[in-house]
Parts: C-alpha cells; sequence; structure tokens
C-alpha cells in the first residue's frame, strides 16, 4: 500500500489546490418578508439571485391572487472564508386580493424557476391596534407558543404609528434562551376601522435553552408624534409618545423520549445530501473524488447543528477539508448550513463501497422523529496508468519483492537518467567543496590597521559652509557645518556631539553662539564663525564624550 502513496499524495494536492465553492446556486432562493399578513396589507417577495443573473421575472403568474404595486433591485456583497460572493435581490411589493391560504407561485428568471411560498391572509380587523384611537401602539406575538429545547419561535413585533417624528425601539429580552434579529424591518400601510396606520414590522429568533417556562419581556419604545393640523410641530413643539408590548410566556419541552440517540435537532424542515459523485459511477486508483456533504435545517443556526462526517472507506483514504458554515433567513425563519468536502483516493482496483449515510432529527411542525438518508453508492475503480495504479503482488519465497517504503520505479532498470542525476548532483557538492578550500586559502587583508583618509569631500563642504555663515541663516548654518564635520567624523549627528569632539576655544563658543541664535533669538555674527572655522575642525585628540552629548546648560 506504501507504493501507492507518492501518486496518491500529488493528486490530493492537486485536488485541495481547488477553493471550496459555494452553494450551488442552480435556481434563485425566494422568500417572503413576511408569512402571515392581514387583508389589506402589503407583502414583499424577495428573490435573491446571483449577480450575473438579475435579470425581471415574469410576473405574470402573480396577477392571479395579487396585485403588483411595484419592484426594486438591490445588490449585497458578501465574503464568506475568503470568497468573494456577490448577489442581486429582487423586491416585489405583493397585495393579496382575497383572504386564506395563498400560494407565491414560482416564478421564471431565463432558463430558472424559483420555488412556490406559502401566505396566509387573515381578514380585516383580524389583528391590529387595541386602541385605534392611540398614535402609537406596539404589538407582539410568538409562533410557536409551545416549542422544544433549542426549537427557534418565532417572535414578531409590529408598531402601528400615525404621525410620528422620531423615536427609539428596544429589543426583546429572555432569560434562559438566546435571542437574535432576523432580517431587515418590513414597513407597510394597513387599515384598522377607518384610519389608516403605518407599520414597522420586525422579527426576532429565540432559542430556548432549557425546558420550562420561558417569559419573553416585552420592548419599549419612546419616540415624539406631531399634530399635522399644527405647523409649530414641526419645529420642535411634539408631543412624546411611548409603548409597551405585551408580556409573552412559552413553554419549553424537554427532548422526547422517541428521539434517536444523538445530536439534538429540533428542525422545521432537513436536507442532507452528497455531491462529486462520478456520473458514470466508475473511478481510477490514485485519483481523487471530492465529494462534498451538505445539511440545510430550516429553524436551526449552524452553530447547532453536527458535524459531517464520511465513514471509514475499505479501499480509499478520505481527506476533510475545512468545514463551511454559515446562515441565511426565509422570511422569518433561521436556515443554518453546513458544508464539508472529502477528497476520497482510490488505493486498489475494485468496487469502492460507500455506505449509506444517516442523520435522525426531529420534525417540529408534525411533532415526529424523522430521518435523512443519503443512500449507498458503489464506484467501479479501474486501476492506474502507472506501476502505482495497481496493488502490489503478496511476497512469495519464489519471487521476493523490494521493501513497500521504496516505491517500485527506483529499482526498474531501464531509466539511466535517474544515474545521470545521482553523478551530476554529486559533481554539485564536489563543486561548492572545493569553493569552499580555495576561500580559506586567500589572504585576509587587515583594513583595520591602515589609516582611512577623509573623502576628498573637505572643499566643497567647507565652502558651503563659509557661504551659509555669510548668509546669517542659523539653520542653514548648522546643516552645513554638520554635512562639513560628516566628512571627517561620520557619527556626528548634531552640534552637541559636535562641540564635545573640539578642544576648548573658539570653536565651541562659535558652536554656542549658533545654538544661541537657533533657539533662543541671541545674535549670530558671521564673520566670528568664518574666523573660528578658518583653518578646519580642532579636533580633540581623545574623545571626552559620547555622541549627541550636549553641553550642560549651566556650567559650574
Amino acid at each position: 500500500m506504501r507504493s501507492l502513496r507518492y501518486p496518491m499524495m500529488l493528486a490530493l494536492a492537486w485536488a485541495l489546490a481547488w477553493p471550496i465553492l459555494a452553494w450551488a446556486q442552480a435556481a434563485p432562493v425566494a422568500s417572503l418578508d413576511r408569512s402571515r399578513i392581514g387583508m389589506g396589507e402589503t407583502v414583499t417577495l424577495n428573490i435573491e439571485v446571483g449577480e450575473g443573473d438579475a435579470d425581471t421575472p415574469d410576473l405574470s403568474p402573480l396577477s392571479a391572487d395579487f396585485v403588483v404595486l411595484g419592484t426594486s433591485t438591490n445588490h449585497s456583497l458578501s465574503i464568506v472564508n475568503g470568497r468573494r460572493e456577490a448577489h442581486a435581490i429582487l423586491g416585489i411589493a405583493l397585495r393579496p386580493r382575497r383572504e386564506g391560504h395563498l400560494t407565491v407561485p414560482s416564478l421564471a428568471i431565463g432558463s430558472q424557476k424559483t420555488q412556490p411560498l406559502e401566505l396566509d391572509v387573515e381578514a380585516a380587523g383580524h389583528s391590529g391596534p387595541s386602541n385605534p384611537d392611540a398614535p402609537v401602539q406596539l404589538e407582539a406575538k410568538v409562533d410557536p407558543a409551545q416549542a422544544y429545547v433549542g426549537q427557534q419561535i418565532d417572535y414578531t413585533l409590529r408598531l402601528y404609528f400615525t404621525n410620528l417624528a422620531d423615536g427609539n425601539l428596544g429589543d426583546p429580552t429572555a432569560e434562559g434562551a438566546e435571542v437574535r434579529r432576523v432580517g431587515q424591518d418590513a414597513n407597510y400601510q394597513t387599515m384598522r376601522g377607518n384610519r389608516r396606520f403605518n407599520v414597522v414590522e420586525r422579527h426576532y429568533a429565540i432559542f430556548p435553552q432549557r425546558a420550562g417556562t420561558l417569559d419573553v419581556q416585552p420592548p419599549a419604545f419612546q419616540g415624539t408624534v406631531v399634530d399635522p393640523n399644527d405647523m409649530g410641530a414641526f419645529f420642535g413643539s411634539g408631543s412624546p409618545v411611548s409603548a409597551v408590548a405585551e408580556k409573552l410566556r412559552v413553554e419549553v419541552r424537554g427532548r422526547p423520549a422517541g428521539a434517536a440517540d444523538g445530536a439534538w435537532i429540533p428542525a422545521r424542515a432537513l436536507k442532507l445530501a452528497l455531491d462529486g459523485l462520478p456520473a458514470d459511477g466508475k473511478a481510477t486508483v490514485g485519483q481523487p473524488l471530492t465529494l462534498t456533504m451538505r445539511l440545510d435545517a430550516v429553524g436551526m443556526p449552524y452553530e447547532a447543528l453536527p458535524a459531517l462526517s464520511l465513514p471509514k472507506l475499505d479501499g480509499a483514504d478520505i481527506y476533510p477539508d475545512k468545514a463551511v458554515t454559515g446562515g441565511s433567513t426565509n422570511g422569518s425563519w433561521v436556515t443554518g448550513r453546513r458544508q464539508q468536502s472529502f477528497a476520497v483516493v482510490p488505493t486498489r482496483a475494485g468496487t469502492l463501497h460507500i455506505p449509506e449515510t444517516t442523520l435522525h432529527w426531529w420534525n417540529v411542525v408534525t411533532d415526529k422523529a424523522e430521518v435523512a438518508t443519503i443512500p449507498a453508492h458503489d464506484i467501479d475503480v479501474s486501476p492506474g496508468s502507472g506501476a502505482g495504479g495497481t496493488k502490489p503482488a503478496p511476497p512469495s519465497a519464489s519471487a521476493p519483492t523490494a521493501p513497500s517504503s521504496v516505491p517500485p520505479a527506483v529499482t526498474a532498470p531501464g531509466h539511466p537518467w535517474q544515474w545521470l542525476f545521482v553523478g551530476m548532483a554529486s559533481l554539485w557538492v564536489l563543486t561548492l567543496l572545493a569553493w569552499w578550500l580555495t576561500s580559506r586559502r586567500r589572504p585576509v587583508v587587515a583594513t583595520t590597521s591602515l589609516p582611512v583618509p577623509p573623502p576628498l569631500r573637505d572643499g566643497p563642504a567647507r565652502d558651503a559652509f563659509m557661504q551659509a555663515a555669510g548668509q546669517g541663516d542659523a539653520a542653514s548654518i548648522e546643516r552645513a557645518l554638520l554635512a562639513w564635520a560628516k566628512v571627517h567624523r561620520p557619527d556626528v549627528r548634531s552640534l552637541g556631539g559636535l562641540s564635545v569632539l573640539l578642544r576648548e576655544g573658539p570653536q565651541r563658543d562659535a558652536i554656542a553662539m549658533v545654538q544661541r541664535a537657533r533657539f533662543g533669538g541671541g545674535a549670530l555674527q558671521g564673520v566670528t564663525l568664518k574666523d573660528a572655522f578658518a583653518n578646519g575642525f580642532d579636533w580633540m585628540s581623545v574623545a571626552s564624550g559620547g555622541e549627541d552629548v550636549l553641553p550642560p546648560l549651566y556650567p559650574r
């Protein structure tokens, strides 16, 4: 088996060099911003497509049950696990023509179609503000009223208002549960009685973490309303208003006795699939197959989904890639997604059997246990083209075989290039050795014992200083003097460091004069500067200070 490792690893490296593909967008994804509305209200049909597929769909199938009020297009860009994904969302505003349980039909976009969606339209006045005369009302409801541990509870919050100038709306809280905001706010209008209300609808996903009674604390709203008949109300004289939603209670049940052991997945819908199987059912030894397992669960966050894996295969090695996780929303329900890719490398010819994969979950809609299944598959594996493509024959007394740790190609006759390679490598090593021995015999020139004369730049640097001294600019004098000094002492960086390297006398006094003129407003005498440095620098024989050591401000 080890004789197959080298071609297998090369093939595996080729397979894992490709990035993990995103979720296959075989068809556009359609969703409603609400699954239940009242008669006379509007609902938005959102269709998510790829950036290059944002064609206008055929809206004629909607005319039977809906009035199309308008359309809009929003573009989004997201980066998931370092991969750029561009999407376009087509928004279609709809108003139902009748009450009851309606179906939003499938729409054609190019050669693809969206999935049909369900919508409940309640009678007018079934829900709405309890006090139609109040300028602001806040209402909440939960669905379902009884849930399992880990099951999503849809918390719907509606703010009804008429003439609202501003406001602040809080979020609900629930001890012993995780609360997440879902999607974007829906804005629409509705009639209650003889009055038209503006409505802001917001959804939250609540995931209870323990069994028992779950109290959902309501959020509060504070804002300002204005009277449209009062002209002064638009200049800061509005009336403050507040509203609080009712407190809601949910009974949370524990894991039922009929649930199977393993991961607890209380979902509304679940799909488990395996992609990448060869269409012809054939494979070759040493050539990898990239299989991708996907799990989608409606009503579950991706964090709660179990890790995906393939069972151990007889006749193939499995190399899992990094898992890809994410989530989306379909109306008010979250959808957790998990994807895992595997490089499956056949190691022998014959039939490669991939056993059946099952996942037990609990359907919270039917309140029954269900099993998601990936059927078993058999793949016909043919031998590879090279020596590593067939399984080595077992050792026998009459025909001894080479050790399994040495690839057969190394000992096979008829390959003179291998000996050429060994000879070239030996010549290369001998060349390096000869160069090293020659370099050791070269004489070493002791450059440290010879005095290094100053570069031939003293004249131009001295002339530049003398010219600056005649102009009377302290900053220019400082730069020119330091440049001249660095011709002889490259380590000089400041006038203070230069001063300590010079003898006591006119040059130190001249430097002090430049510093007083530069920083203290003192007088500057160019003639004194020129006379002090007319014969060059008066260096001390032994340096009495380190670099950049300033003289004391108050010498004693």
